[in-house]
């Protein structure tokens, strides 16, 4: 099991194990995050959120929400605004071990013009 959290610990998320490739976009929103995904389902997650709660942002077509800490501000994941136990999560590797990101291939997704992956 890998844990990720927020800054302050508010929010927790246990994952099963690290995906063999992490994703990095380029699109207006991911580009400004500095965000590395993993994507996982709704199913192989835990997440708890501490007395302090979250906030999401969503924006443009409105099918994603990305989730931060009310605390420290951190973006943890984002989730599909439709959820279900299928429902895609990317979890933010930004809050593992840094350690562990010695570990990831990184991918590079054209968000922002093509919509396919660079490498």
């Amino acid at each position: 099991m890998i844990q990720a959290s927020c800054h302050c610990g508010n929010v927790q998320i246990v994952l099963p194990k690290l995906t063999d490739t992490a994703t990095e976009c380029n699109c207006s929103i991911c580009f400004r995050y500095g965000a590395r995904w993993g994507y996982f389902t709704e199913k192989d997650l835990t997440i708890s959120v501490g007395s302090m709660g979250v906030q999401s942002y969503t924006h443009g077509d409105r099918m994603i929400a990305f989730v931060h800490c009310r605390q420290c501000g951190c973006l943890t994941h984002y989730t599909s605004v439709n959820t279900g136990p299928d429902s895609r999560v990317a979890v933010n590797y930004r809050m593992i071990d840094s350690g562990l990101h010695n570990k990831l291939r990184i991918r590079h997704f054209d968000g922002a013009d093509s919509w396919t992956f660079l490498d």
